[in-house]
């Protein structure tokens, strides 16, 4: 009886570690799809943009993703791929061949649009699966069009990315690509950014009023801040990427930084998320937005995280939820802003 108990325990064991390691291979494979390198590769991958035109999607399918999208009864973080599709795209910005990504619903019909600004630089923190099934695929399952860019310079695109000047283009013209997909409903566009893409939303907000609703994660909001706080930041990605930076460091971190230009924003119902243990953003910067947010009275409502983390880990269900009510109510269901109380603290975390 004891041997055939152990004989079954290690059965279990190998076949558990064999579909672990199917998923993994999965996931790999899944992101040689959606990721390219270099320009060459991506028109390669999409063939040659037409005079016309702007936008070029290519659907991911095969074993790979239908074996993850099977896995989802087994694991809740696949789950929404069941009722979702995912797209690799590339697009015209600026007359540059951009890369990104886009996740719509499964049923036909006509959906509220949601632009997400990744974080990171150049290739750290582009859109690959794993990324996108955190960030995007839980808000099209719950019925919007997700679009993302990986901006200029970055995974297989063409230009150069400036960390919040020209590349903010990249966003804005997305606007035009999502005209351009039939199940887009246009005149409902939000937008959600984590980190560097919190500065990219911001940026976004203030060139654009088309943007109706706006969440923002871990956001930057003052890049002189910034600095101070991680000298290494300075060296590593402002003088590598913003142009003539020495020369106009505090003019380009200010224009980077919606703390002086608050008043500038579209006036979009504003989500502010924010862990106090955020080690890549400090929390002070989301205070510092909050106190010039409550000076011109707008629409927005600031969540404070205690303890938790960039990317809010120990509470990540509870920030979901927030954000896919937040756009359901703003969003999707346009109604009017009504937050009576704008500043709300959670201490309690999720179980590990």
């Amino acid at each position: 009886m004891f041997k055939r108990t152990t004989f079954f325990v290690l059965l279990l064991i190998i076949v558990g570690g064999l579909y672990i390691g199917s998923i993994i291979w999965c996931q790999h494979n899944i992101n040689n799809q959606i990721l390219t390198n270099t320009i060459s590769e991506t028109r390669i991958k999409f063939g040659e943009f037409e005079k016309t035109e702007v936008f070029k999607k290519k659907r991911l399918e095969g074993f790979s993703y239908s074996f993850l999208e099977a896995s989802g009864i087994l694991f809740t973080k696949l789950k929404p791929l069941k009722n979702t599709i995912h797209y690799s795209i590339a697009y015209k910005s600026d007359g540059l061949i951009v890369t990104g990504s886009m996740v719509t619903p499964k049923k036909d019909g006509k959906y509220p649009c949601i632009i997400f600004n990744r974080g990171g630089n150049r290739n750290y923190g582009r859109l690959d699966f794993r990324l996108i099934n955190k960030y995007m695929t839980v808000l099209a399952e719950q019925g919007y069009i997700v679009i993302a860019s990986n901006y200029r310079g970055n995974s297989g695109s063409e230009g150069k990315e400036e960390f919040g000047g020209k590349d903010v283009n990249d966003i804005t013209n997305l606007i035009s690509v999502l005209s351009k997909e039939s199940m887009a409903d246009t005149s409902k566009i939000g937008i959600y950014g984590h980190s560097r893409g919190g500065m990219m939303s911001y940026k976004s907000l203030q060139n654009s009023n088309m943007i109706k609703v706006a969440v923002v994660m871990a956001g930057t909001t003052n890049e002189l801040t910034a600095v101070k706080d991680r000298p290494e930041l300075e060296k590593n990605v402002h003088a590598q990427l913003i142009p003539d930076y020495y020369e106009n460091k505090e003019k380009e971190l200010k224009k980077r930084s919606v703390v002086f230009w608050t008043e500038e924003l579209s006036k979009a119902p504003l989500l502010i998320l924010h862990g106090t243990d955020d080690k890549r953003v400090n929390y002070s910067q989301a205070i510092q937005l909050s106190s010039k947010l409550d000076s011109l009275s707008f629409p927005y409502k600031m969540v404070t995280f205690k303890d938790d983390d960039h990317s809010l880990s120990q509470n990540r269900k509870e920030a979901n939820s927030m954000i896919i009510n937040w756009f359901n109510k703003y969003l999707r269901d346009e109604k009017p802003y009504n937050e009576v109380k704008k500043q709300m603290i959670i201490i309690n975390k999720e179980s590990p």
